[in-house]
């Protein structure tokens, strides 16, 4: 099968590779689509540290095409999203109700649960991204990381629900709360910035304000209705513009959703005392934040989120359900679709700000990929 692997820093390739079979489990998924996060960019340019060999992909959304043993809640032709939290749903974390931090599903570990591959070349072991490594014709999926959702769901939209669009809804609405009326402020209008902004929106905030240093992404954030209003932070102070929205107060919420140096800074500065100010990105491996106590004895809340903390078998399809009633617009974030073939042209096309949200997408013997909603 056909399938994007990095063999290291800076080299992508999309190459041939053996077909891989569910084991214990585990499911096999036709992927027919598959989102172009920035955390697989982080993994290309070396940002954070994972074996080589490693196929890429974390955003899948497709059809099960076979089941391994002791599968027990799907069924071959489910229509699935694959969420990069999968919880064992009995330890510590998990009987809290807190999934994303499951203490077993270890982060980046190129390995499946059992500490063994899938994927192989000519039988030489490859690794796989985020149990699932979707840049490819087929994925074999833990099923505890897997979701069935409605299957007249547009999948190419849906597959973003994976990662990058229930990490920005599920930052509003499920680990912020965001109160209607409220003021926000939302730093990144990528595809995760975005969807935070609608995630904002949906719980009733009345002022969001997008922030990027490229003009264009916050147009986008402004014609969709997402943000009511825009800074470019290229030519303004972004810190100085929002305490003048917000009355000289500052923010009710704010959110990083870029992950580089400063960025939380802004966010913590353009802020109200009593404050619940997030984290969500992370395009550098590792950024630091150097916090005056003051603004924490002023009662603000800083916090992040792993993909949303949402409980992706409650909350992916409450998502599809608000997206096919039209009260989230998923696909409006949506602007590019490739092909396989042309991944590292999706990579790079990211890297470079070209796109919100791209979308590779496979050929499909089914309509699953038709009308969107």
């Amino acid at each position: 099968m056909k399938a994007v692997v990095c063999y290291g820093p800076g080299d992508v390739r999309v190459d041939d590779i053996d077909d891989p079979t569910p084991l214990a489990g585990e499911v096999k998924i036709r992927v027919a689509a598959v989102g172009v996060c920035h955390t697989d960019l982080n993994f290309t340019t070396g940002q954070v540290p994972v074996p080589f060999p490693i196929v890429l992909g974390h955003e899948a959304a497709g059809v099960i095409v076979e089941l391994g043993p002791e599968v027990r809640a799907l069924h071959v032709g489910d229509h699935v999203v694959c969420s990069i939290i999968g919880p064992c749903e009995h330890c510590f974390q998990c009987l809290r109700d807190d999934p994303a931090l499951c203490e077993n599903a270890p982060l980046f570990t190129g390995r499946m649960l059992d500490g063994t591959t899938r994927l192989s070349k000519n039988g030489s072991p490859i690794h796989t991204l985020h149990f699932q490594g979707s840049y490819a014709e087929y994925a074999v999926v833990p099923e505890r990381f897997v979701t069935a959702i409605r299957a007249d769901a547009p999948l190419d939209v849906m597959c973003g629900l994976a990662c990058g669009v229930s990490t920005g809804l599920g930052a509003a609405i499920v680990r912020a709360q965001v109160k209607p009326g409220s003021s926000v402020v939302v730093i990144g209008s990528g595809g995760v910035g975005l969807s935070t902004m609608m995630g904002a929106r949906f719980c009733g905030a009345t002022t969001v304000i997008a922030v990027d240093r490229l003009a264009h992404k916050v147009d986008k954030a402004l014609e969709l209705g997402f943000a009511t209003h825009g800074i470019d932070a290229s030519m303004t102070d972004p810190v100085a513009a929002v305490l003048e929205l917000t009355a000289g107060r500052g923010a009710d919420y704010g959110f990083d959703a870029v992950g580089v140096d400063g960025t939380f800074d802004q966010v913590i500065a353009a802020t109200r005392p009593g404050a619940t100010c997030v984290v969500i990105g992370r395009a550098l491996g590792l950024v630091e934040v150097t916090v005056n106590t003051a603004m924490l004895l002023r009662q603000r809340i800083l916090t992040g989120t792993y993909g949303g903390s949402i409980h992706p078998r409650r909350h992916i399809p409450e998502f599809v359900e608000l997206c096919m009633q039209g009260r989230l617009n998923l696909a409006g974030i949506l602007d590019t679709r490739y092909s396989i073939d042309q991944a590292p042209q999706a990579l790079d096309d990211l890297h470079h700000g070209r796109v919100t949200r791209g979308v590779i997408v496979f050929p499909s013997p089914g309509d699953e990929l038709g009308g969107h909603p």
